[in-house]
């Protein structure tokens, strides 16, 4: 369990750093997941930011918060 409540903790990470703040996924759903779709789901979550085109990540950035 300590590996999938750390995999979740890199997932929010990453949405956090794209300043979407209220992702999380409900403590009884994380028992029906498994590790290895928890991995998939990090894994396409990085692809599909390394794939943003610039004019895609410019659209984006007009709702990103202001720190």
């Amino acid at each position: 369990m300590q590996d999938k409540l750390e995999l979740l903790k890199e997932i929010k990470e990453l949405w956090n750093n794209q300043n979407i703040d209220k992702f999380d996924i409900a403590p009884e759903l994380l028992e029906y997941l498994e590790e290895k779709d928890l991995i998939k789901l990090k894994e396409k979550i990085l692809t599909s930011l390394k794939e943003l085109t610039q004019e895609q990540k410019e659209w984006l950035s007009k709702f990103k918060k202001e720190a």
